[in-house]
């Protein structure tokens, strides 16, 4: 009797041991948009299906090739036919260049993230894609507070595995945050995808594995199968032959103790740190400096106001999501939402003074005009979608002065007011220039028909002569600003999509795609200044300014910089943090207000 029940013992054990291993399949990479994504999604869902052993499917970002809606769309069409469950995440692809505010994610997937325990295993992936700011990777602040709860709730027992797009390196700017989360759990593996490779690799003690892209490239679509085991968990390649291709092997057996890291968030170089405030809510926006005080759109629709000593004197919200930097006048504020609507506050209080519906996503910055509604002299705020509709409203009653329909793709940028015109690009390659009191299309320009190169995110500068433009082709332009006729192009700054002009109209600024800061001559393009910051790569668009004969401006990597013309050399003002800076903001004589993506807002004065 013993026996037996020993033996019924053992088998239980065993058939529960057995329970705890399981077979996923593992996408990313898709780049719907991109030519044949489609079929080969298709392919690797029908393959999917065939497949009785798969549990569940993962999905590590770049989804779409643009972040289009209709891409987006499409891809959850193709996804929604597994017969499994799926989870799903973006990638840089998806929020780079999204019209929605990058809100579509969310409404088609109801999250950017996600979580789910299989037998002993908690599954966990969040989203690493910058919210427009440029290339590279982010784990937003509320993200990194989310995964840490979930960490937190798991006992050592369980094991977890991790997913995001990019990898936890140099590439991601505050990695070292979600790797010193994930050290306090029972980590396991690591999935990320972006290199379209298939490649095993430890990184930073976690053990780990790069995924192919479904795209078939120069050979077959494909996807990896991984079989995970009490101790291990191997991978497959699976492309339609009836013979998988084991291609790698993480061993769940050993593990290294993982060291934490940790950075400072704010160092003072050249500047006097007069105070900082974090919110730790994503900051999609520049701030807004108006009547010497500091106005901060959050993404999720929180508008707070400061004074210049950092005194909160009203919050309010948009109910809604913001994306772009608001504008001020008269003693009222405008703002826009992603999902569509356009709102005014009383700048003092806060108030909210009228609020209307477009049914047209907000995308681009705000400027406000002088202009003139049914006779009468009046202010106009004047925006962009993500349709390309350029639209001006009246500030004071919010009724429509004119629109422009000439761009076919979301305007992102700030519109540049100037004597009778609007300057402004868009996602369709062109930048465009509309009369400022009708909205009539006066020329649109371009030098590239690429939709990478379009001069969208750049704000456009002007010395009333000619316009100045910076796009990801590596060429900064000179326009005629009245005939929209290509002036001068030079392709040796390593340009993308910073740029800046003197006070005087004589020279622009050029913060490069790689460690360097460039002064060239406005009339003729020819170099000036050349200083080499060692930044590294940095893809993030923001405005240079001059302030005293020196140009101050932000980085990728948090830092503030100021380059000097009569010493020839940039040097660092102050570092805001791991995350990307946004554009200084000067709010009187000598202090300036800088913010980062993750809603660091600070307020320095130079030395």
């Amino acid at each position: 009797m013993f026996t037996k029940r020993l033996i019924t013992l053992v088998f239980l054990l065993s058939f529960s041991l057995n329970a705890q291993d399981y077979s996923f399949a593992w996408l990313t990479d898709i780049h719907i948009g991109a030519p044949g994504a489609e079929e080969d999604l298709l392919s690797c869902v029908q393959d999917i299906n065939k497949r009785s052993t798969i549990s569940f499917v993962v999905a590590t970002g770049d989804i779409a090739e643009k972040g289009r809606d209709a891409e987006l769309t499409k891809a959850k069409e193709i996804l929604d036919q597994l017969k499994v469950p799926y989870y799903i995440i973006p990638g840089n692809h998806d929020t780079k260049w999204s019209e929605s505010g990058n809100t579509i994610f969310k409404q088609l997937w109801k999250d950017d993230k996600f979580y789910f325990r299989k037998g002993r295993t908690a599954h966990i992936g969040i989203n690493s894609g910058v919210y427009w700011r440029g290339g590279g990777g982010h784990f937003t602040a509320e993200d990194l507070v989310w995964l840490d709860s979930i960490v937190n709730k798991e006992s050592k027992g369980f094991e977890l595995y991790f997913y995001s797009h990019h990898p936890l390196d140099g590439d991601v700017h505050n990695w070292f945050k979600a790797a010193n989360i994930l050290r306090k759990g029972n980590i396991k593996a690591f999935f990320w995808g972006h290199g379209h490779n298939n490649r095993l690799k430890t990184i930073h003690g976690i053990p780990g594995a790069m995924g192919r892209s479904t795209l078939k490239g120069k050979t077959v679509w494909g996807y990896t199968i991984a079989d995970s085991y009490a101790d291990s968990i191997v991978l497959y390649e699976a492309n339609g032959d009836t013979t998988l291709k084991r291609w790698g092997m993480i061993d769940k057996r050993t593990s290294a103790p993982l060291a934490s890291v940790d950075s400072l968030q704010t160092i003072a170089y050249n500047a006097n740190l007069l105070w900082s405030k974090e919110f730790h809510s994503t900051l999609s926006a520049p701030l807004l400096i108006y009547d010497k005080k500091i106005y901060a759109a959050f993404y999720d629709g929180t508008i707070r106001c400061f004074d210049a000593n950092g005194r909160l004197l009203w919050t309010n919200t948009a109910f809604g999501t913001i994306v772009s930097r608001p504008a001020a006048a008269s003693n009222i504020l405008a703002v826009g939402t992603a999902e569509g609507e356009l709102l005014t506050y009383n700048a003092t209080t806060g108030a909210l003074i009228q609020s209307i519906g477009l049914e047209k996503k907000i995308t681009s910055q705000f400027t406000i005009i002088n202009s003139v509604y049914q006779g009468e002299k009046t202010l106009g705020v004047v925006f962009g979608t993500s349709d390309g509709t350029l639209y001006n409203y009246d500030l004071f009653f919010l009724n429509l002065i004119w629109e422009n329909t000439s761009a076919k793709a979301m305007i992102e940028t700030r519109p540049l007011f100037v004597k009778d015109r609007i300057l402004y690009g868009a996602w369709d390659n062109y930048l465009y220039c509309v009369d400022a009191a009708t909205g009539t299309l006066n020329w649109r320009w371009t030098e590239n028909q690429n939709f990478y190169y379009s001069p969208a995110a750049a704000v456009p500068v002007t010395d009333g002569n000619a316009v100045y433009i910076s796009v990801p082709d590596k060429h900064v332009s000179a326009i005629d600003l009245m005939l929209g006729k290509t002036i001068w192009r030079n392709k040796s700054f390593d340009a993308w999509e910073s740029i800046g002009i003197s006070q005087d109209g004589k020279r622009v600024f050029i913060k490069a795609t790689h460690n360097k800061f460039f002064m060239a001559d406005a009339a003729t393009g020819k170099m000036i200044m050349e200083s080499d910051m060692k930044s590294g790569l940095d893809t993030m668009p923001v405005e240079l300014m001059e302030y005293d004969g020196k140009v101050l401006f932000t980085g990728k990597h948090g830092v503030i910089y100021m380059a000097d013309h009569l010493k020839k050399e940039t040097l660092p003002v102050l570092y805001a943090g791991t995350a990307r800076a946004h554009t200084v903001q000067q709010i009187s004589p000598g202090v300036f207000a800088a913010s980062n993506i993750d809603g660091k807002i600070l307020v320095f004065s130079l030395r």
